[in-house]
């Protein structure tokens, strides 16, 4: 930072603790004017003037409450450095440079952690959505994912392919127990290469003129045994039995019709 005499335009250097000590007011060394050095100051020294304060010459002295007192070049706590060409003094806040380090660390700390935060958000979206190979690989999670899903009311096996649902053989006659109702045993296997979600089962009854005389859907829940835990999906390869019970109006029913959906 730089001043100039008002009165003989002197020119010279401060420092910020030099001026915070003596309020901004100084004494010039060669004419011995006092004024406000903070209302002359200037980043760069002004060239409005060839005059500048040599080295060696007497500098600017602090003035404080009391009455002031010029100081020579030894270099006391008011004492101001003359003007030279060839040398910048910076104040001393910014020279100082843990706290802008310390800054830095803060704000590269809260960026890493924002990062990690959406890399988790991230990893946690793809493996939900990719959840049905997740599972396969670790099973142990089945558990919590069906707490998710019961909560949330979705399947726990995301995805299924119900073209790679075959099936091995099928049994329609009429139910020994209940008028107009059929019982269906069927066996039906995943020939996809992982476990899939158990599909819903369409079951369909056709006339002679091939006209669908009923038609109902089945939910895993509802055709396949208490002992087969639905939420590990099915896995390949792996015959799985299963019944329905179909009431209507079967007795014009002259063929059927499962679909995998």
């Amino acid at each position: 930072m730089y001043t100039d005499c008002p009165d003989c335009n002197r020119k010279f250097q401060l420092r910020a603790d030099h001026l915070t000590r003596a309020g901004g007011v100084v004494i010039c060394g060669f004419c011995g004017r006092k004024f406000n050095a903070l209302e002359r100051l200037h980043d760069r020294p002004q060239k409005s003037s060839p005059d500048m304060a040599a080295p060696g010459a007497a500098p600017l002295s602090m003035a404080t409450s009391s009455a002031p007192v010029l100081v020579d070049n030894a270099g006391h706590d008011a004492a101001v450095e003359s003007l030279q060409e060839d040398t910048l003094d910076l104040p001393e806040a910014l020279l100082d440079t843990e706290p802008v380090a310390g800054r830095a660390r803060a704000q590269f700390t809260a960026w890493g952690a924002g990062v990690l935060v959406l890399l988790l958000v991230l990893a946690a979206q793809y493996a939900w959505f990719n959840r049905d190979g997740v599972l396969e690989a670790y099973p142990r999670f089945v558990p919590w994912v069906e707490k998710i899903c019961a909560h949330l009311q979705c399947s726990v096996l995301r995805h299924g392919d119900s073209s790679a649902i075959r099936i091995l053989n099928r049994d329609v006659r009429l139910h020994p127990a209940y008028a107009d109702t059929l019982l269906v045993n069927a066996t039906m296997v995943n020939r996809a290469d992982s476990v899939q979600s158990f599909p819903r089962i369409q079951f369909t009854l056709f006339d002679t003129s091939g006209k669908a005389l009923a038609s109902r859907n089945f939910t895993a829940a509802e055709y396949l045994d208490d002992s087969i835990e639905v939420s590990k999906g099915m896995a390949p390869e792996q015959p799985v039995h299963f019944v329905l019970e179909v009431t209507g109006p079967t007795q014009d029913a002259v063929s059927f019709e499962f679909r995998f959906l």
